[in-house]
């Protein structure tokens, strides 16, 4: 091979090269930037903070948010009338309510237990909070910086992910005992939806009986539900809308709350 096609060969190739380098460079530039967007801002960046100080302040948050957010759901109708949160009848109901729609009057038995249900959560709304508090600060946070700059709920579900099941324990005694109690016009929510799933398994179980001996499918399925653990994980479901909302507030005006924590994290970030 010539000396001017192995020079045109090296020139080539160091053209190569160096082209190489810019694009990987630019490719490790954009991938950091995805890693960032991803992050939440986290990634490569520091802040005035420590972890231990972002844990301490999304703690602080979370039990702001519980306070906030349990005095609002222990008012009356603020599950009943809030369209977002307001319990309906579980899944599980649906054969009652399609009887109850071909009865004159059914469609106000079923209002009346939603009603009940809505009042028991209101009813124990205020009990949420020893719950929450005690569970909140039993969390083991391992990364507070990547919580706190993260999105407006990010306190919110993290508490979720790591403690509903355990929340869900704890809270349903307390619904359980609600559920009991006479809220509403001295007949209580246990009392009301006992006597509609009652009456309609009776209604149901001759032609039911009548269904199998045919081979056919059972015309009124018996309903069997646990009330009281879906009452609980449905009146949960409320508390957590309402902590993320309060969760935002806080993001947004940090300086309005009493804890040092929340201020200097959180204020830190609206700067």
């Amino acid at each position: 091979m010539k000396k001017k096609h192995i020079k045109l060969i090296l020139s080539l190739l160091t053209v190569s090269i160096f082209s190489s380098l810019i694009l990987f460079t630019s490719c490790l530039s954009t991938l950091s930037d995805f890693a960032d967007g991803m992050l939440g801002g986290y990634s490569g960046k520091s802040y005035s903070f420590t972890n231990e100080e972002a844990i301490a302040a999304m703690k602080d948050a979370l039990v702001e948010g519980i306070g906030s957010a349990s005095g609002n759901l222990s008012k009356t109708d603020s599950y009943y009338k809030n369209a977002a949160l307001k319990i309906m009848l579980p899944k599980e109901a649906e054969p009652i309510l399609q009887v109850l729609s071909q009865i004159p009057g059914g469609q106000t038995l079923a209002n009346d237990v939603v009603l009940r249900l809505n009042r028991t959560a209101e009813s124990t709304a205020k009990d949420t909070v020893s719950i929450f508090t005690s569970s909140i600060k039993g969390m083991t946070v391992t990364d507070g910086v990547k919580i706190v700059t993260g999105r407006r709920d990010a306190a919110t579900q993290y508490l979720r992910d790591k403690c509903y099941d355990k929340l869900v324990s704890l809270y349903k005694p307390k619904v359980s005992k609600a559920l009991d109690q006479p809220l509403v016009a001295g007949v209580s929510a246990s009392s009301a939806w006992s006597t509609l799933v009652t009456n309609y398994n009776k209604y149901g179980a001759i032609p039911n009986s009548v269904a199998r001996l045919a081979g056919q499918s059972e015309p009124f399925p018996a309903v069997q539900v646990d009330l009281a653990q879906f009452a609980t994980e449905k009146a949960l479901d409320g508390l957590f809308v309402k902590i993320a909302e309060e969760e935002g507030k806080i993001r947004d005006n940090p300086f309005g709350y009493a804890s040092d924590m929340i201020k200097k994290v959180f204020g830190s970030l609206r700067k």
